[in-house]
């Protein structure tokens, strides 16, 4: 894991001496290698706009199919981040508040009502995952469930509700006084924004961002058969059977993550917000970089950054089939000659 972020380091900081695609795609395959990955790709954008993408290995190792660019890959919690600009644009337009309580849009929900600091909670901690509320991946019940269903139904699907209701009623700490990671709170930011705006997430998503932004290769993981994607492989094993369908259904993500992507259509997304026709908007100026660099994996790591002629914010999410370890750092990035 030490190779992999060194290579996230090397391909933010090698602005300063330029990078070609040849070069680029040597760094992959150092950490293709060493993490003993199907394969992996990355694009990178820098201040002047100009790209420069490779991709190394195999998208389907059963069928030696090379990985491309066109192929999409489903984007785990990488989609939590179009939550969140969704959730800004809303608050931009007077829909809803930062501190609006999120009993205000689900009180009287008995899900809702049940959950851990459910009145003290706001938009702004469970944006900030400093909600209190904990997740479900690792509770008994999710695993029990998920090999029952397995087993009795040849698959794993769960409700958002259902995934929701798995988190322990405790609170980990009172709401705004802590950080823990957590997927739930998103789902319920998910249903924030349904009940706010009247809409289903994934139409107004469209509508909002990925219509304007023309991202047309980010597609909702909103049915159990999704066309055109790498197989992924978890510990060796691959998770998409002959029919195309997967082992855990991928519409149970929703606002947990929920999106098949590709590294330049992210390019696109982390490119200057403020030129963007849809978020020309106060929200986004604090979020504002003219550069970003995306890099996926079969495996599940995503790693995005965001960068200006001073500085990169390098934001690492790895996974085994599921985003599970964020973390982030800051370094010098001087401009591309």
């Amino acid at each position: 894991m030490k190779k992999w972020f060194l290579t996230v380091l090397l391909v933010c900081c090698q602005p300063a001496f330029g990078l070609d695609r040849a070069e680029l795609a040597a760094l992959l395959e150092e950490a293709r290698a060493e993490m003993d990955l199907p394969g992996l790709r990355a694009a990178v954008r820098f201040a002047d706009d100009s790209t420069v993408r490779a991709s190394v290995g195999l998208a389907d190792v059963e069928n030696s199919v090379a990985l491309d660019d066109s192929v999409g890959m489903p984007g785990g919690s990488t989609g939590k981040t179009f939550v969140a600009a969704l959730m800004m644009l809303l608050v931009e337009d007077g829909v809803l508040a930062l501190d609006d309580p999120a009993s205000k849009w689900l009180g009287g929900s008995e899900w809702f009502d049940d959950l851990p600091n459910a009145e003290s909670m706001r938009l702004r901690h469970l944006l900030s995952h400093s909600s209190g509320m904990g997740d479900y991946p690792y509770t008994m019940r999710y695993g029990v469930l998920s090999i029952w269903r397995a087993i009795r139904h040849g698959g794993i699907r769960f409700e958002v509700e259902e995934l929701i209701d798995m988190v322990d009623r405790e609170p980990l700490f009172p709401a705004g006084e802590g950080y823990a990671y957590t997927d739930a709170g998103y789902l319920v930011l998910g249903r924030v924004i349904e009940a706010a705006s009247g809409r289903e997430y994934f139409d107004l998503l469209d509508e909002r961002i990925l219509t304007p932004l023309g991202l047309d290769e980010i597609r909702p993981q909103d049915r159990p058969i999704l066309p055109d994607i790498t197989p992924g492989y978890m510990a060796g094993a691959r998770n998409l059977r002959d029919d195309g369908s997967m082992k855990i259904d991928p519409s149970s993500e929703w606002t947990g993550g929920g999106l098949v992507t590709t590294r330049q259509c992210w390019c696109a997304f982390t490119a200057p917000w403020p030129k963007a026709a849809s978020c020309e908007t106060k929200a986004w100026k604090p979020c504002s970089a003219p550069a970003g660099a995306i890099l996926q994996r079969q495996a599940g790591i995503t790693v995005s950054g965001f960068s200006s002629t001073t500085a990169a914010t390098v934001s690492a999410m790895a996974a085994c089939g599921r985003v599970i370890a964020p973390m982030s750092c800051i370094m010098p990035n001087p401009a591309r000659p």
